[in-house]
């Protein structure tokens, strides 16, 4: 009330407070704007929706797609998987080739210059880890393993080996079944609880059948129900009547053709 209290007397000496411009200014600026805003028709309002909406989404998928992109396609740091083998099973596709590339490469060059973690990760990639072999105690040392991952074990007396060359066996020979590691796997004296309970129902069911037999014999034996067709036993005698019929009637015709002969039928004969 103030505000048109001084702004009507200051219109009344003539003069224009700057204050009340600038609010007369920007209401009727908003009041245009809002007029052009209602001018425009449905189409382009629905474009300009769907563009700003497309933008959005645009701007959303840099922000996370952006890095983490980028992080999983550049190279990474292959030391560590060198060190500790055990990392390269959580690595992804992509990093497990780089780290397959470059383990061919040393591969691929003189055997004398692969270092124990080159030998130790190769062995993890194509073999797996111990596994079964928990119980090893060498892998630290650069003693062969105990149970070899091939069945016939054989040594060959040159490093460059050809298709001529003779391959002769471990003397004395290294069984699997005997070796350490595998004594509690190829035990089979030993069984599991789920097998031994399945052997003992077994065992016991027989006994029970056996002594059934034995004392009561044919008494108990489920009778046997004999299911009867009512209209197949129809259709039987049906046609056994029919049957029966024509019978009769090729004997009646044969008889009548006998009595139909004449008397001197007989004097021919």
């Amino acid at each position: 009330m103030n505000s048109m209290i001084v702004g009507r007397s200051t219109l009344r000496c003539g003069i224009i407070n700057p204050r009340i411009f600038k609010f007369t200014h920007l209401r009727y600026s908003t009041s245009t704007e809002n007029v052009k805003k209602e001018e425009k028709s449905p189409e382009q309002a629905k474009k300009e929706a769907a563009e700003l909406a497309m933008q959005s989404i645009k701007d959303l998928g840099g922000l996370f797609s952006s890095s983490s992109s980028d992080d999983a396609t550049q190279p990474i740091e292959t030391k560590p998987v060198f060190q500790n083998p055990k990392l390269f099973g959580s690595l992804s596709l992509l990093h497990q080739g780089q780290v397959l590339k470059e383990l061919q490469a040393k591969f691929d060059s003189k055997w004398t210059k692969l270092t124990l973690e080159d030998k130790r990760l190769g062995y993890y990639i194509y073999f797996g880890d111990w596994g079964v072999r928990e119980d090893f105690k060498n892998w630290n040392t650069n003693e062969a393993p105990y149970d070899l991952p091939f069945h016939i074990p054989s040594k060959v007396k040159t490093t460059k080996p050809t298709n001529t060359t003779k391959i002769n066996k471990i003397n004395p020979p290294v069984i699997l079944s005997e070796t350490p590691v595998r004594t509690k796997q190829f035990d089979f004296k030993r069984v599991d609880g789920v097998s031994k309970f399945f052997i003992y129902l077994t065992i016991f069911i027989s006994m029970l059948a056996i002594y059934r037999d034995k004392n009561y014999g044919e008494e108990f034996r489920p009778a046997e129900v004999i299911i009867e067709d009512e209209y197949e036993n129809q259709r039987q005698a049906r046609q056994a009547r029919q049957e029966q019929l024509e019978h009769e009637l090729l004997k009646k015709l044969d008889d009548e053709k006998k009595s139909s002969r004449k008397w001197y039928y007989l004097w021919l004969k």
